[in-house]
């Protein structure tokens, strides 16, 4: 097994994803099938069973999954040639998961420099797979995808990635790829209320080793289409609380009478071009 370390506090958030992945396999009925997440999760030194109390998010990291992979899955059928950019990427399996259903895609996968080596040792390579080693934050690595695919259309997904940063980066990072790109952006966007939780109170955040500080919330998607209307357009939405509501559990049915808690995170698609 092997133990794990990370640069940045963040990015141990990502086994969040990958151990709920990995229990869904186990539902009589999954949302998400992911049959390669189990198998990674029994190579890690890593006390996972921590999170087994955290109902809300063991529900709302599958839907939200789905969410994308659907969203995907969609785009690939209306497209010839297809870029997958994974943004992010940790150690999600969705290039393994997608692979067979979208032919004509490439995938790339994201991440910094530690978490990227991570990927490589722990989670097999679909057939047309890439790992890029790099900040999202650069520059570089778009106008490199831009030249080596000049003809694709491409699908950036964050997952569990933006509340993280202060909205001028990510709103900079968002107008860098709108003003490059012809496709879409795929991306979970927390509210206002979410955005100043404290994360000690989160049903997974509280058992990081340091605080995990949220830095930003939209309340509307216009507001993203504001950056640049003429790049950028608001697609569809997915309210992850309204979303498979009999798998949710009777507290979290309760909490979503309220609207700031139900629309606390929601996955948005943007077309950018």
């Amino acid at each position: 097994m092997q133990k794990i370390a990370f640069n940045d506090d963040i990015s141990e958030t990502l086994l969040i994803n990958l151990y709920f992945r990995s229990l869904e396999n186990e539902v009589k009925e999954p949302i998400l099938k992911d049959e390669f997440s189990k198998d990674i999760v029994k190579n890690i030194d890593y006390d996972f069973a921590k999170f087994d109390s955290s109902d809300l998010s063991r529900i709302g990291v599958i839907i939200r999954a789905k969410f994308f992979d659907d969203a995907l899955i969609e785009f690939t059928k209306n497209n010839d040639e297809v870029v997958i950019v994974q943004v992010g990427a940790g150690l999600d399996t969705r290039p393994l998961r997608l692979e067979e259903i979208c032919p004509n895609a490439i995938f790339y996968d994201l991440d910094l420099p530690d978490v990227s080596a991570l990927r490589d040792s722990l989670v097999p390579k679909a057939k047309r797979n890439f790992n890029i080693a790099s900040s999202m934050l650069e520059t570089a690595w778009m106008d490199e995808l831009k030249a080596k695919h000049p003809n694709a259309k491409f699908a950036f997904v964050l997952e569990g990635v933006a509340m993280y940063f202060e909205k001028e980066v990510f709103k900079e990072f968002f107008l860098n790829l709108a003003r490059r790109f012809e496709g879409i952006v795929a991306l979970d966007l927390i509210n206002n209320f979410a955005a100043k939780m404290d994360s000690r109170k989160h049903d997974t955040l509280k058992f990081m080793k340091k605080a995990v500080v949220f830095k930003m919330g939209i309340e509307d998607p216009s507001e993203v289409e504001e950056w640049d209307k003429t790049a950028i357009k608001h697609l569809s939405t997915g309210v992850m609380m309204s979303m498979y509501k009999d798998r949710w559990s009777l507290r979290a049915r309760i909490m979503r009478i309220f609207p700031s808690i139900r629309n606390s995170c929601r996955m948005f698609v943007f077309k950018i071009n």
